[in-house]
C-alpha cells in the first residue's frame, strides 16, 4: 500500500524521542536503562547509583541549562538570582553565566553598584573636538582621588612632559565625578566594550579591499597575521605602540583595573575627558588678572 502523502500546510509533528526521559541527567535513554521503579521516578540506573547530593546538583544544572532558552516568570527569576550564591561552585558559575546572558543590563548594573573608585589615572593622546567642533590633538593625563583634588599633566607631541595644573573640587564633587565614570560611561567595562583586537574608524581609515566588505568576519583572520606580536619562544613580545587612551583605577573594595586602547578615541573616552577637563577651562592666574587690570587702568588714565 502506498504511503499517504502529507497535505501541504499540515503542521509538522515534533520529533519523537524513543525510550524514557531521566530527570537527573536530562537524557532520553532506552527502556533497558531504567529499572521498574526508575521508570516511575524518571531516574535511569546510572543516576540511581549517585548520591543524593549529586542528584540534587545534576537536577539544578539541568534546570539552569533549560532556563537559558526560554521565558522566565518572576519566581524563576528569583530562583536564578539565588543560585548565583549557591555553595556548589559549578552551580554558582553556571547560574551567573545564565543570568548575565538573560539579563545583561541588570547583571551589569549590579556589578557597577558594588564599584566605588578610590583613585584614577586617566590618560588621553589622540584627536579630540572642542566646543566649536574644531579638531585638535589632546595629550593629557588626569590624576584624581577621594581627597577631591585633580591633577592635570600636559605633554607635547613627543610625550615629553610640559606642564602640570591642579584644582581642588571637593570630596563631594569628585565622588560625583567617579560615579559618572562608573554608571554613565561604564568605565569598568571598557576592556570588553572598547578594546578589540581589530577595530577601525570607517570615516578615517582605509581598509584593503578584502577587508572592506560588510560580510567579512574579522575573527577569521589567520593567526599568522599577528605573528609579529609574539616571539619564537611563544611569549608575547613587548608592544611598542603608544596607547591613545588608558585608565588605571583602584576601587575601594581592593580590586584594580588597568585598561588601554590603541585605536581612535571612542565616544565614552572623549566624553569622560571633557568631564575632567571642564574643571580646568577658563583658568586665569592671579598674574594674568593683575596685568589686565593694570593695563586697563593705564588706558583709562
Amino acid at each position: 500500500m502506498a504511503n499517504k502523502k502529507k497535505k501541504s500546510g499540515e503542521p509538522k509533528r515534533p520529533p519523537q524521542h524513543h525510550g524514557h526521559y531521566c530527570r537527573i541527567c536530562g537524557e532520553h535513554k532506552a527502556n533497558e536503562k531504567f529499572s521498574g521503579k526508575g521508570h516511575a521516578a524518571h531516574i535511569c540506573k546510572a543516576c540511581a547509583s549517585k548520591s543524593p547530593a549529586q542528584k540534587s546538583e545534576d537536577v539544578t544544572i539541568n534546570r539552569l541549562h533549560d532556563m537559558a532558552f526560554r521565558y522566565l516568570n518572576e519566581a524563576e527569576m528569583k530562583w536564578l538570582r539565588n543560585r548565583r550564591n549557591d555553595s556548589r561552585p559549578e552551580v554558582q558559575e553556571l547560574a551567573r553565566q545564565v543570568f548575565e546572558e538573560k539579563f545583561p543590563r541588570q547583571a551589569r548594573n549590579e556589578i557597577k553598584a558594588q564599584l566605588h573608585i578610590k583613585s584614577i589615572l586617566f590618560r588621553v593622546h589622540g584627536e579630540m573636538y572642542d566646543s566649536y567642533g574644531d579638531e585638535y590633538i589632546a595629550n593629557a593625563e588626569f590624576i584624581a582621588d577621594t581627597s577631591g583634588r585633580i591633577i592635570k599633566k600636559l605633554f607635547d607631541e613627543n610625550n615629553i612632559f610640559m606642564e602640570e595644573k591642579s584644582v581642588d573640587i571637593g570630596v563631594k564633587a569628585v565622588r560625583k565625578l567617579f560615579n559618572v565614570a562608573v554608571h554613565n560611561y561604564d568605565i569598568s567595562f571598557w576592556e570588553t566594550d572598547l578594546c578589540r583586537e581589530i577595530s577601525y574608524d570607517p570615516d578615517i581609515d582605509l581598509l584593503p579591499d578584502f577587508l572592506d566588505n560588510d560580510d567579512f568576519d574579522f575573527n577569521e583572520l589567520d593567526d599568522d597575521d599577528n605573528m609579529e606580536q609574539t616571539d619564537n619562544s611563544g611569549d608575547e613580545a613587548q608592544d611598542d605602540r603608544v596607547p591613545t587612551w588608558s585608565v588605571d583605577i583602584k576601587y575601594k573594595n581592593g580590586t584594580e583595573q588597568r585598561t588601554k586602547g590603541y585605536d581612535y578615541l571612542p565616544d565614552p573616552v572623549m566624553e569622560l575627558f571633557d568631564e575632567f577637563d571642564c574643571y580646568f577651562e577658563d583658568e586665569l592666574s592671579d598674574d594674568e588678572f593683575n596685568e589686565d587690570d593694570v593695563d586697563g587702568d593705564d588706558e583709562s588714565d
